[in-house]
This record gives structure tokens, C-alpha cells and sequence, in this order.
């Protein structure tokens, strides 16, 4: 494979590679037609889920006639990609090219922040984030950020959920006294050690959530651990409800765990886009469970089921407790659901709320609305594509701290 050249590329800068002569009418249209097949075919390439990198660029023909390459990409590696794919071709263009910024960064400050396909409360609802989930902020607006998350998924979130970051900020962070809400209960946390009335809460926290030892050192008074919040406002909540983040990233795979967390959300409401322990969907249950296990995975069921290792579904009784099983359409192959394998054919997913079913045939509690298609294992398969492991996520620990 040919190697990629370096190129020095300014965040929020539109970078010029060729400055292009203006062309004729024809050769106009016949260059334009050979940019925009060379900017298809990478995309499909190298970023054909728009749900995990942005890669919004076309080819055209300016006013003065020159042939122009526009538009934003979020990953450097992927702009230098075309570049050189354009040289090889020798096209000559003008790049008129945005990288989106990596240097800019948010923790989620609300105990659930929504995440939307638009900036708007009308959109549709992508996906969710708890507190204290680093995310990367691609664009900003007054009232909207563009951000992508851990696992990848670039949505839409309100501002107001989120508190900025600098990169010095953020690897302050990293190397803080962390503690991450390891109880499947949701908790409060009240303003002092010994409050406990209505008027006292701060928040509320979820399985999940990150928070900061307040003064850098654990301090525990009356049976709670004194948190910074990550919009530095301070409060008190169950310290046996915590656990120190890198021993929660150190984990091994534990499917007893991860099914303790999943069952505990029984009869939680399902919820298109929800990925935490007050509403799911179902391959948020999923993310929600694991994530509680240490492991990231992808967002969508249809992402999840091609990652990990296959089992067919003809051969489903090989199933181990954690592995995931996907359903869908039988003629297409199409995922459009994915549950949690427990043992002797028993899972438990989101649909229309948490609850228990079972893929074996022979059971009465036998899952016939949904077309079981297959079944994946994540266990042995950590760090392959789209599964990470937190404590090698270079968003949650600096390089030094693995």
C-alpha cells in the first residue's frame, strides 16, 4: 500500500494542496466527473458509516472556473487518504478541505445527556451519554455542539450538557483520582454528609458516571465519598456505590457481571436512542451492560453484530453467557434487534421494555415475533474492530497510565 504522505494541517483551516489553472468547459466536466468518482470511492473506503467519521466532501466547479474539493472530514488520516488519492490520479484541484479540530473537549455534565441526529430538540434521538463521558467536540454553536463519543458515534448535543475542556484540561483529567458509579441502583447525591432530604440533592448518578475525588484524595465522611462533578460542583453519595476507575478498567471479562447489570434494568422502558439505566433501546442495554464491565462497544446492533467473533444461528445452543445474539430480517440479513445470550437458550434484551425470552423453540417463553439471524462473542475478541477495552482508550487514561 502506498504511503501516506504527511501533511501539515491546521485545525479549522481550509488547506490548499494544488492551485489549479481554470478550465475549459469540457475538461471542466470530464475532471469533475474523475474528483467526485475518486472522493466516492475513498469515502466508501475509509468512511462509509457517517455515523463514525465525518467525511462530507464534494467536488465542483467554482465561478472562476477552477475545480475545487470542499467540505469537512474529522479525521486527518482520512484528508491525507484523498490527498493522495487525488495526486495519484493527477487531478488538479484547489482544496478547499475543513479537518475538524481535535483539541477540543467536553465532559457530559447532566446524569443523562441526549444526543440528536440535528441540532435541534425535534430530531431524533441518536443516542445518550452519562455524566462524565469525555467527548471529542467537532463544531460548536451558541446552543449546539457536534461531538463524537468513546465508542465513535458522532451525534448532536446540547451545549448546556456538557462542560468544555482544554487539551491541558483534559489530561488533567486523565491522571485525576476518578471513581466511576459501579451499582446497577441509580444514586443521589445530596449536598453534604449528612443530608438526605429532597432539597438536598445535587444530582443524581447513574451506573456509569465519572466523577473526581474533590481536593484529589478520597475522602470519605459518614459512609460518603466527597465527588467533584465535572462542572466543578461538589456533593456527597454512597461510597460503596463507586469504584476506582482504573480497577473498574482493569477488569476481566465477567458475563456474570455484565448480565447482573442487564437484569437489574428489567422492566426499564425502552426508548429509541437511550443508552443508560433510566431508558434503553436494545443495543443499549447492551453497551450499558458491557460499558459496566469495562469494555466499550459500538453503538447500533447493526454495528455490534459485525464485530467479535460469528457463531451461526443454526448453532446457537453454543452460546456462552455474554455473547450477543442478533435478529432481523430473514431475506436481507438485515439486523434490527440484538439481545444478551444468558444460558439454556435465555436472553434478555429491550423490547418495549427490559425483559427475559428465550431462542430456544422448545420454550414457552420462545421469542417468535423476531428472526434470530446470529450470534457474536466478545469474549477473547477484545481490542478487535469495534470492541475497546477503557483502559486502553486514550480518551479515559493518558498513554503513560496503561
Amino acid at each position: 500500500m502506498k504511503a501516506i504522505k504527511k501533511i501539515t494541517i491546521f485545525t479549522v483551516a481550509a488547506l490548499t494542496l494544488l492551485v489549479p489553472s481554470k478550465l475549459t468547459a469540457q475538461s471542466s466536466a470530464n475532471e469533475l466527473e474523475r474528483a467526485t468518482k475518486t472522493i466516492g470511492r475513498i469515502k466508501k473506503e475509509i468512511a462509509p458509516d457517517s455515523r463514525q467519521a465525518v467525511f462530507d466532501v464534494k467536488a465542483f466547479v467554482d465561478g472562476d472556473g477552477l475545480l475545487v474539493v470542499g467540505g469537512k472530514i474529522s479525521e486527518q488520516k482520512n484528508a491525507e487518504i484523498l490527498a493522495d488519492a487525488l495526486a495519484d490520479a493527477r487531478i488538479d484541484y484547489e482544496s478547499r478541505v475543513t479537518i475538524m479540530p481535535d483539541t477540543l473537549w467536553a465532559l457530559v455534565s447532566i446524569p443523562v445527556a441526549s444526543l440528536r441526529t440535528a441540532p435541534r430538540h425535534s430530531a431524533e434521538m441518536a443516542t445518550q451519554a452519562v455524566m462524565g463521558t469525555p467527548v471529542r467536540i467537532l463544531e460548536k454553536t451558541d446552543n449546539w455542539n457536534r461531538v463524537q463519543c468513546p465508542d465513535g458515534y458522532i451525534a448532536y448535543v446540547p451545549a448546556s450538557s456538557l462542560n468544555t475542556k482544554s487539551t491541558k484540561q483534559m489530561d488533567s483529567w486523565r491522571k485525576s483520582q476518578r471513581f466511576i458509579v459501579s451499582t446497577p441502583w441509580q444514586i443521589q447525591a445530596f449536598g453534604s454528609a449528612s443530608a438526605s432530604g429532597p432539597r438536598d440533592v445535587v444530582t443524581e448518578l447513574t451506573v456509569g458516571s465519572i466523577v473526581e475525588a474533590e481536593g484529589g484524595a478520597a475522602s470519605i465522611s459518614n459512609g460518603r465519598l466527597h465527588i467533584s462533578l465535572p462542572d466543578g460542583r461538589t456533593a456527597y453519595a454512597e461510597a460503596k456505590a463507586f469504584t476506582p476507575l482504573e480497577e473498574w478498567a482493569a477488569q476481566d471479562f465477567n458475563p456474570e457481571h455484565i448480565l447482573d447489570i442487564a437484569y437489574s434494568m428489567e422492566g426499564v422502558p425502552y426508548l429509541w436512542g437511550g443508552t443508560s439505566s433510566k431508558a434503553t433501546d436494545c443495543s443499549g442495554l447492551v453497551k450499558t451492560a458491557y460499558f459496566a464491565n469495562g469494555i466499550i462497544l459500538m453503538r447500533d446492533a447493526s454495528q455490534q453484530a459485525n464485530t467479535g467473533g460469528r457463531i451461526e444461528a443454526k448453532d446457537w445452543r453454543m452460546c456462552h453467557g455474554g455473547d450477543l445474539v442478533f435478529f432481523g430480517n430473514k431475506s436481507t440479513g438485515k439486523v434490527t434487534h440484538v439481545g444478551i445470550y444468558d444460558k439454556s437458550g435465555n436472553i434478555i434484551h429491550s423490547s418495549g421494555r427490559v425483559k427475559r425470552n428465550s431462542i430456544d423453540p422448545d420454550s414457552e417463553n420462545y421469542l417468535k415475533s423476531y428472526h434470530l439471524l446470529h450470534a457474536t462473542r466478545i469474549d477473547g475478541h477484545e481490542e478487535s474492530r469495534g470492541i475497546t477495552r477503557a483502559r486502553n482508550h486514550p480518551w479515559y487514561f493518558n498513554s503513560e497510565n496503561n
